[in-house]
């Protein structure tokens, strides 16, 4: 069995540094695995130890070094990243480029965290899905393989809903999931020698056409902060408190 992992690198959330004269993010800013797929790998591998004989690969779109290295550390077999000139891109061009990688790979089923801390759309699982043409099951908590089938727990608005889907499939992991493991020095080591594979969109078949975006977004700013209010001047200290007073009471704030 092989089991793909749709993992991303994203601006740490503990330490965003934004710079209003650039309108973005300060340069060196610390890079960090988004969340979720962490939880999407860790529920990979106790499947690979479950189930034996299991490949779990690990791909990313952009940079993502620290990233893909981590997953190889904890247990992932091996890793692929897909770079290329304003790659990621939006949701639907990194979609599309790793539906284009997992045509290739042709997994029997893949794992994807439910959405993204950076940009938050949770699109990149249902639109990889539907360029499949495969089952997606979302805001997954829980999970049981037996005889070929995979029973799933997810978490709806008013509860729990349960459901069963076969491989091949796309499924989106929240933080319900068990815990993710953290790297070990022996892991860190193993890392090294594991195999590990860089691509670009034209090696995928894509051209720029296919990544050209259809949102895009303004740049990062603060919001200028203005503060409106009456200050009175040279007036006795007996008539300004009749003043506010009478003001708080006009507002009805007392």
């Amino acid at each position: 069995m092989k089991i793909a992992v749709l993992v991303k690198q994203v601006p740490d959330p503990n330490a965003i540094r934004f710079d209003p004269r650039l309108g973005d993010l300060v340069p060196g800013t610390p890079q960090a695995t988004n969340e979720y797929d962490l939880y999407a790998v860790e529920a990979a591998l106790r499947m690979k130890e479950q189930l034996g004989g299991t490949e779990v690969v690990v791909a990313s779109v952009g940079t993502a070094r620290e990233t893909l290295n981590r997953c190889l550390a904890i247990g992932a077999d091996r890793a692929v990243a897909i770079e290329g000139p304003g790659l990621p891109g939006d949701s639907l061009a990194t979609a599309r480029v790793l539906a284009a990688w997992l045509q290739r790979e042709a997994p029997d089923l893949i794992w994807a965290g439910q959405e993204t801390s950076d940009a938050g759309t949770g699109n990149v699982g249902p639109q990889v899905a539907a360029l499949l043409g495969i089952p997606l099951v979302s805001n997954v908590v829980g999970w049981e393989y037996r005889d070929g089938v995979l029973t799933l727990e997810r978490e709806i608005e008013d509860g729990h809903q349960f459901q069963q889907v076969q491989p091949p499939a796309l499924l989106c992991a929240l933080s319900a999931l068990d815990e993710p493991r953290l790297p070990t020095l022996r892991g860190i080591m193993e890392a090294r020698r594991k195999p590990s594979e860089r691509l670009s969109p034209a090696d995928l078949g894509l051209t720029e056409e296919d990544l050209a975006p259809v949102v895009s977004w303004g740049g990062l700013f603060l919001e200028e902060e203005k503060a409106a209010g009456i200050v009175l001047r040279d007036v006795d200290p007996d008539q300004a408190v009749e003043q506010l007073v009478a003001f708080l009471q006009e507002h009805r704030l007392i």
